[in-house]
């Protein structure tokens, strides 16, 4: 039952923004970790999803990342979506990858052209959360596909857009972000005077 499960925690836009702020991306690997918090916040990846992805995943016409099965969580074949902006960051990721994993299917390797671990994103989140002035106790990568979720209820995305976008197999699972919403409702409403 949803009402007894836990309510899904999530950062404030101005977190989000510092998180996003703290890569260098004048270097390589600040913009290939500004690239991953990109697609976990902008487009709902799981941070297994990330480290999955392969180059060939993305289809930059369509503005689509294909979720492999052998990537995706449950195994479901599935699609994620990129906007401008993160397009904009991945193409330049894409082109300074070159240099160090040409030839190598993932699409986020460390400076030696292995893949970058989830363990690799964790430590990466909190090292950026303590330079963004975050409490990094906080910040996780799922953290990021729950602000996404709240975020897209709030922009008037419908409760089944969003299941679709985050991919979820129940809508209940979804139903949660309302409820996130909700309890925001409820304490502006009490914060009214007069």
């Amino acid at each position: 039952m949803a009402s007894t499960r836990k309510l899904p925690k999530t950062l404030s836009s101005e977190e989000v923004e510092a998180l996003m702020a703290a890569p260098n991306l004048a270097a390589p690997t600040g913009l290939r970790n500004r690239c991953i918090l990109a697609l976990m916040h902008r487009s709902g990846l799981r941070v297994s999803e990330v480290c999955g992805l392969h180059l060939r995943d993305l289809r930059w016409r369509e503005g689509q990342i294909h979720l492999r099965p052998e990537v995706a969580k449950g195994r479901r074949e599935g699609f994620a979506y990129f906007d401008p902006h993160t397009e904009e960051l991945l193409r330049r990721w894409k082109d300074a990858r070159r240099c160090y994993a040409a030839g190598k299917p993932h699409l986020f390797t460390t400076l030696k052209g292995g893949p970058v671990s989830r363990f690799y994103c964790w430590q990466m989140m909190r090292r950026y959360a303590r330079r963004a002035g975050v409490d990094e106790h906080r910040v996780h990568p799922h953290v990021l596909r729950h602000t996404y979720a709240t975020e897209l209820l709030r922009e008037g995305f419908n409760v089944r857009e969003v299941q679709q976008l985050l991919r979820h197999a129940d809508i209940r699972t979804t139903v949660l972000y309302t409820h996130v919403i909700d309890v925001e409702l409820q304490a502006k409403i009490r914060a009214r005077t007069g």
